[in-house]
């Protein structure tokens, strides 16, 4: 029963994924991911109430494998600037694998998320997901002032990236590239050492 529900589940995701690549995030409507997916409306909203929540379920923004490069950063001499860079060319690079339209939703949901997330109490630390672990071990190496509240430092440097990652959606992905010179305004914008 369990291998059957994730497979449901990815159906969906894969399916409104083929959709948003082809006829774009506002043009697909739920009934549309339905079909796509070979699944019921009821089915579909037994794992989302909205086609929104199903963005997160794609990882258009890789954690795992931002956190991975600032580890390897962290692993040698480095300045804040290379380690944010290191974070966002992960998040460059994976973005580029979506339509802009679908990048640029993904960020206005994060910020509903964020929204929702603060309404039921969340923290900077609870919200900082993308920069808190590499900014301690920043704080800890002497990158960032010792004086620096580490959670909302790293909330401030993901809502700037997140602003970002929007105007460069946006603009349909710029040749430029994303990760050196937004890092290098982080950087400067948060008195990095």
């Amino acid at each position: 029963m369990r291998a059957r529900s994730h497979a449901s589940r990815d159906a969906i995701v894969q399916g409104a994924l083929a959709l948003w690549r082809t006829k774009g995030f506002a043009g697909t409507t739920v009934t549309d991911i339905c079909k796509a997916a070979g699944v019921s409306k009821a089915l579909f909203y037994v794992y989302f109430a909205r086609k929104e929540d199903v963005l997160a379920e794609i990882e258009v923004f890789t954690m795992r494998d931002a956190h991975l490069a600032a580890r390897a950063v962290a692993s040698r001499p480095y300045t804040l600037a290379e380690l944010i860079e290191a974070v966002v060319e992960v998040l460059e690079r994976n973005m580029r694998r979506y339509p802009p339209e679908l990048v640029f939703e993904a960020v206005i949901e994060t910020y509903r998320f964020e929204r929702r997330a603060l309404a039921g109490g969340a923290t900077d630390a609870d919200l900082a997901f993308l920069f808190l672990q590499p900014f301690q071990q920043a704080h800890r190496d002497g990158r960032l002032p010792a004086e620096a509240d580490v959670a909302r430092t790293a909330r401030v440097a993901q809502m700037l990236v997140a602003d970002g990652i929007r105007d460069w959606a946006a603009a349909g992905f710029t040749a430029d590239p994303l990760a050196g010179p937004l890092a290098q305004e982080i950087s400067a914008l948060i008195g990095a050492r």
